[in-house]
């Protein structure tokens, strides 16, 4: 049986791998969907040719309607509607994750419709200090409220019981095991999980080799 604690590190496992898998399709898309279940709920994705600008840096973005304004909200998606313009970027880059976040507000705040939030995934961890200081920039350079949601911050909302399904769905977990009931299948065919384990990071290494022997 493992701890919250013990799931919690085999989250932030697959959420270190995502970079060598080359999975930026799949973590936007678990951002997205963790978003719309827990932080807003009227987002759909914003997608573009390049010929034509690409998507402006705004990965998702919020859609006008009328349930945001809804005086007694009747549903879970009409409780979580915004009435503000908001925008979801994310990146799996884990080097100089502040410069690319200041790239992409620029580029997000820079063209388009107006931006009033813009939330921020990122796979690497940001520290306290360095998130304020961007969230003060973001406030006082494009006059946009961020927030950013690195590997910590995202591993608490997908270790939410309402939330397990993602794991599996974008991150190859067992959702049995992140419930702390199975062991971990974080894929299939034991070279490819070997290669999973090596790649980690080492403090990740040594994280989870104290909770189970190394892949084989």
């Amino acid at each position: 049986m493992n701890t919250p604690r013990q799931s919690s590190l085999l989250i932030r496992f697959a959420l270190d791998n995502l970079g060598e898998r080359n999975a930026h399709h799949e973590f936007e898309q678990l951002c997205l969907d963790a978003a719309r279940l827990v932080l807003v709920s009227n987002l759909v994705p914003a997608t573009g040719p390049v010929s034509s600008g690409g998507d402006q840096g705004r990965d998702a973005e919020s859609f006008w309607t009328s349930l945001a304004a809804a005086p007694s909200p009747v549903s879970a998606f009409a409780r979580l509607a915004s009435t503000e313009k908001v925008v979801l970027a994310c990146t799996i880059q884990k080097d100089r994750v502040p410069a690319k976040i200041r790239r992409d507000l620029a580029s997000i705040c820079g063209q388009g419709s107006p931006v009033q939030h813009v939330l921020y995934f990122t796979v690497a961890p940001v520290p306290v200090s360095t998130r304020h200081t961007l969230e003060d920039e973001a406030r006082n350079v494009h006059q946009v409220k961020l927030d950013i949601f690195d590997a910590v911050a995202l591993t608490d909302l997908l270790i939410r019981p309402e939330l397990y399904f993602l794991a599996e769905r974008y991150l190859s977990l067992l959702v049995d095991f992140v419930g702390g009931v199975l062991s971990l299948i974080y894929c299939s065919g034991g070279p490819t999980c070997s290669v999973s384990y090596l790649t980690a990071s080492a403090s990740m290494r040594e994280s989870l080799s104290l909770m189970a022997p190394p892949f084989s």
